[in-house]
């Protein structure tokens, strides 16, 4: 039985080539679903799997003489991509590093980014790993300001047409889904649109810093919860290699999940994306000579 997903609802189709494998197990090995066994010394499709190949790619990745080949699924063995020798890779201290040095930005130059930029990022963000197979995330790219801040005033248009949701007179009802989210309604979300909708006809954005460029991660109803922030957090990471800042910005997406049809349509928004995250980039407006240290709210440890 196929895992359904919005790309597809078959399973992949595994070819072995007999004369390349040496049967050395490393594919049934890293085949979680069982697709594939050694049967007498011989690399065999199971017709016995958990789910049916779900098109991870492991199989073809680790056989070390290219004798394994997936087809569907949105993959094939055309996808397959060297991986760099070691030496090309990047050190730890390196890699947190770039990481220490990011910061959310959101004063920008007016400046432009570019299209090879923008292709690198996008290069980059769909590496991160996904809940299933094939990927299920769909990315909206607004590329330069001028429609970066076109769909920020649509927003606050909608933002204005349901601000009495966070007035004092209706905020109390928050309350219903708990004392957690009724603190956090009244003490950002209230305050946060009062904002966005007061600055509606003024040159002033706080929504998206008048930033040239932004890219809306969105998941599906298939895709994990967590599907679109994994690539919008490889996404920052390769714009601050590249010389760019960043920020998420995660106001908008619950804002819009419910309603603004007209918004959707327009945009191309998925209309039944569960959750999404917003990402804006652009040149940095100032330079940080610091970094700030940071802790999570508890690490608890079970050792052996």
């Amino acid at each position: 039985m196929a895992i359904i997903t919005s790309r597809t609802q078959e399973n992949g189709v595994i070819h072995i080539n007999y004369d390349r494998c040496n049967a050395c197990g490393l594919c049934v090995k890293v085949c979680k679903d069982f697709s594939l066994k050694l049967e007498d010394g011989k690399l065999a499709v199971n017709d016995k799997p958990l789910f049916g190949c779900m098109g991870c790619g492991q199989c073809m990745a680790i056989c070390p003489n290219d004798a394994i080949h997936i087809e569907g699924r949105e993959i094939s063995s055309n996808d397959l991509i060297d991986i760099p020798i070691d030496k090309d890779k990047s050190s730890y201290e390196q890699l947190k590093n770039l990481m220490l040095g990011r910061r959310s930005i959101r004063d920008f130059k007016k400046k432009e980014v570019e299209t090879e930029l923008i292709d690198k990022i996008i290069e980059a963000a769909v590496t991160a790993p996904v809940g299933l197979p094939p990927s299920d995330v769909h990315l909206l790219i607004f590329e330069g300001t001028n429609k970066v801040n076109e769909f920020a005033t649509d927003i606050i248009d909608h933002m204005d047409k349901i601000k009495w949701v966070f007035s004092t007179r209706w905020i109390w009802l928050w309350r219903l889904l708990g004392k957690e989210t009724y603190q956090l309604m009244k003490g950002f979300g209230q305050p946060l649109t009062n904002l966005f909708v007061s600055q509606k006809h003024t040159e002033d954005d706080h929504l998206f810093y008048h930033a040239p460029l932004l890219m809306y991660f969105l998941a599906s109803p298939y895709s994990d919860p967590v599907d679109p922030t994994i690539p919008a957090t490889y996404a920052m990471l390769a714009a601050e290699s590249l010389g760019l800042g960043s920020c998420m910005i995660g106001s908008v997406d619950p804002i819009i999940k419910y309603g603004a049809k007209a918004l959707k349509k327009k945009w191309a928004i998925p209309p039944k994306s569960p959750n999404g995250i917003i990402v804006i980039f652009g040149y940095p407006k100032y330079k940080f000579t610091k970094a700030l240290k940071r802790t999570f709210a508890q690490v608890t440890v079970y050792e052996n």
